[in-house]
């Protein structure tokens, strides 16, 4: 398995746009629809599994207007994985503060996903904070 249908290419990305329009759009329910039942997102320390867990995580961290922005995915570098498909991709999250975006924090999301029917789901998504170099 070296290569990636075109087919599952473009949905795959679709899958990971879906997550930037929905958290900036603030439909949390369907981000986590985004997710296996049973998903994870891994931001830092905090650790969210299954849906219950990862409604409650957007709900504190994207549930209030002020606290959305735009999220912005780029550079997505998608193969092919056992089971599904490895995604890493570079992100920005810009928030609005005094009617303009104001970038709050940028970093590279590694994701796994898998096929579930004709759609593609998120397994686990790990977003790593970018630091500044030692």
């Amino acid at each position: 398995m070296n290569e990636l249908a075109a087919s599952d290419d473009v949905a795959s990305r679709h899958t990971l746009e879906l997550y930037c329009h929905r958290c900036d759009d603030g439909d949390l329910a369907g981000v986590v629809d985004l997710f296996v039942p049973d998903g994870i997102f891994i931001f830092g320390e905090k650790v969210a599994q299954g849906a219950s867990a990862l409604g409650a995580f957007f709900r504190a961290s994207q549930g209030r207007p002020e606290q959305r922005g735009k999220h912005v995915t780029i550079n997505s570098v998608i193969a092919p994985a056992t089971g599904g498909v490895r995604s890493v991709s570079d992100f920005l999250f810009l928030r609005l503060t005094e009617n303009r975006l104001t970038p709050a924090m940028a970093g590279r999301y590694h994701d796994t996903l898998v096929r579930i029917d004709d759609h593609w789901r998120i397994a686990r998504r790990d977003a790593v904070l970018m630091k500044r170099p030692a």
